[in-house]
Parts: structure tokens; C-alpha cells; sequence
């Protein structure tokens, strides 16, 4: 079998679904698919990026997967990745990671944005190095809801 995730917690910003300081656990979504996002403001293949995992977003979540946003703090700061979502009106659960944990530790991520889709079981089914198109996101998440 693949590898399961680790469970992590992330504290969120604030978006249309999320109040800022809110908690989100990977554990929550047991028998979801999750999609998370790894990525920075100031990298411009993130933001590139970000209006279409939002689309891609609104248009899964109905088949009830769930997109987190991991920013990898050094660069930019907390502060810096709430006011960069504020702009760009991104909906779904974003947070920092504040430790460095989960970007290092926990997916070992080594560049940005990378993206790891987990299945209903939380296995990572595909990790993808940089920046993601709707077509892409939509036939990789088919294949999570298969």
C-alpha cells in the first residue's frame, strides 16, 4: 500500500469557510479524499496556481473532497499569507505551518508548490511538483473519488 499521511493540525487564516485561529486536523476528514497545497506568497508559481485549485476546489467539494493550503513560513510571514489570501478571495482552509514540521518533516517537501493528494484513506496517492492546471487537478482528484 502506499504510505498514509501523517496527521497534522493547522491553524487557520480566515476565508469565507474558515474563522482565522480556527484548528484543522487531517484526522477530521477520515474517508475524504484531501488535496494539500504546499506553497509561499512571494513564489510565483503558487500564485499562479491558486485560482485554479480554488475552482478546482468549488467544483469537487461537493463529492466531498477537501483542499488544505500548508504556506511554508521564512520567506513570507503569517501575516503576509492572510493578506495574500484576503486578495486573491481563496475560499478553502489555508494555514501556516508554523514549526516547519509539516512541510519538512511530515511530506518533506523540497520545492514549491508541490502538491499531495491523499485518498479516502488518507494515502498519498501522488505528490506533483510544481504549478497545477484545472485539467490536471480534475483528472487527478477522478482518480482520488474512483
Amino acid at each position: 500500500a502506499q504510505d498514509a499521511a501523517p496527521d497534522f493540525e493547522l491553524v487557520l487564516f480566515e476565508t469565507e469557510n474558515h474563522a482565522r485561529g480556527e484548528n484543522f486536523r487531517l484526522s477530521q476528514w477520515e474517508g475524504k479524499p484531501v488535496v494539500v497545497n504546499f506553497w509561499f506568497p512571494s513564489c510565483p508559481p503558487c500564485v499562479a496556481e491558486m485560482p485554479d485549485l480554488e475552482a478546482a476546489f468549488q467544483r469537487h467539494k461537493a463529492d466531498g473532497v477537501e483542499f488544505v493550503g500548508v504556506q511554508l513560513l521564512g520567506l513570507d510571514t503569517a501575516e503576509e499569507g492572510q493578506e495574500f489570501v484576503d486578495e486573491v478571495g481563496v475560499t478553502y482552509a489555508l494555514g501556516a505551518d508554523e514549526t516547519g514540521d509539516i512541510v519538512i518533516k511530515h511530506f518533506k517537501v523540497t520545492g514549491f508548490p508541490t502538491t499531495v493528494f491523499l485518498d479516502r484513506d488518507h494515502e498519498v496517492v501522488r505528490s506533483w511538483a510544481g504549478a497545477l492546471n484545472q485539467e490536471k487537478l480534475d483528472e487527478i482528484i477522478r482518480g482520488l473519488l474512483e
